[in-house]
């Protein structure tokens, strides 16, 4: 009973972190959705082209403003109601909204969009009231993907030189953020669409692994790029276990954690008989 009792309590020991770290992940190439499952999508299909004052999205937060266009070369995600592309959200590019900020009701750790048509001038800040919990910006966020996401989805010779795709960004268990600020100095366009969010707690018995590849961690100004294998072992990698450190979502059920710990515990046992 006492080695049952030290495997259980090394298994709930959280690991150390940095708190203000967010990570990223990208879709497929192909994808202008999230795969998370139980998600709430906000797209801009039901707003009114050009300037939109204090855009309430139902239940999740609140826009100070919006200026909405029609699908183009640079941004509007297709869907089965439109196929050639949708209406999007646009900072710059010669309109008068050079910023909007999405004030949330209640403090998150997952946020997602598709960002398409990626330039040096496009940022993306999360904020904890006043404090910057992480900017992104193409070139620390987008750049590092693969030629597969150049170019527009519906024709990837349409703006080949600029990447399109679906980001998730999860925060750890540290950090949460109440404030989404989009920017663009208005010398090019930020374009992005369908805005996702997740109530829900992340249970990993149920959701599984998260979905995507790793881009990046994010503190603050700074960014590091990563890939799976120099995530593997730690919270983020990509299997069950791992998974079930990430914000909002619950400690390993108890008889999981009996469970590991028998195997653990069983094994021992078997390796000194037969050393014995």
């Amino acid at each position: 009973m006492k080695n049952l009792l030290c495997c259980f309590a090394l298994l709930t020991v959280p690991l150390a972190t940095q708190a203000s770290v967010i990570i990223t992940y990208a879709e497929d190439p192909n994808s202008t959705l999230s795969s998370l499952k139980s998600t709430q999508v906000f797209n801009f299909n039901s707003l009114s082209g050009g300037t939109n004052k204090n855009v309430v999205w139902d239940g999740v937060g609140t826009f100070n403003q919006l200026f909405i266009k029609s699908a183009d070369a640079y941004g509007g995600a297709a869907d089965a109601l439109n196929p050639k592309g949708s209406l999007y959200s646009l900072q710059g590019a010669g309109t008068p909204v050079l910023s909007s900020t999405l004030k949330l009701d209640t403090p998150s750790s997952y946020f997602g969009m598709w960002w398409s048509a990626g330039d040096a001038k496009n940022v993306l800040e999360f904020y904890n009231g006043d404090t910057l919990l992480g900017r992104f910006t193409t070139s620390s966020l987008m750049d590092p993907l693969p030629a597969s996401y150049d170019g527009n989805p519906l024709n990837r010779k349409i703006n080949s030189g600029e990447p399109y795709g679906f980001i998730n960004f999860f925060a750890d268990e540290t950090t949460a953020w109440n404030r989404i600020v989009l920017t663009n100095d208005g010398s090019s366009g930020f374009e992005s669409d369908n805005y996702t969010t997740r109530v829900a707690a992340w249970d990993p018995l149920v959701d599984g692994a998260l979905p995507g590849v790793p881009v990046a961690i994010v503190e603050g100004k700074t960014t590091t790029a990563v890939t799976e294998k120099m995530i593997a072992g730690t919270r983020w990698s990509l299997d069950a276990t791992s998974v079930a450190a990430i914000p909002g979502a619950p400690a390993p059920p108890w008889w999981l954690l009996v469970v590991f710990a028998t195997i653990f515990i069983t094994r021992g046992e078997k390796s000194m008989k037969l050393t014995a």
